[in-house]
């Protein structure tokens, strides 16, 4: 269940379908989900290599800070961050 987590901090965004896609290759056989890393290691190998997955564009990201940021300052406090990702 974590497995997208993981892809996603090796720099690649799939979406939930292209997770599962890459879940189905993997062949997740374990109850509970377990994925083995030597069922795991050559699929992610394979996508990093032909970077299947491209990064999020830094001006997207820059933008999703920029409407975060209400007092347009040009940084987020911890404290507002908090609140947009518990509450908002």
């Amino acid at each position: 269940r974590e497995i997208g987590c993981i892809i996603r901090s090796l720099g690649c965004f799939p979406n939930e379908a292209e997770v599962q896609e890459l879940l189905a290759k993997i062949e997740v056989e374990e109850p509970g989900g377990f994925v083995h890393l030597e069922k795991f290691l050559p699929v992610m190998t394979e996508v990093l290599l032909e970077r299947r997955f491209r990064p999020i564009p830094e001006d997207v990201i820059l933008h999703a800070f920029e409407a975060l940021d209400e007092n347009k300052c040009g940084y987020i406090t911890k404290e507002d961050l908090v609140k947009h990702l518990t509450e908002e």
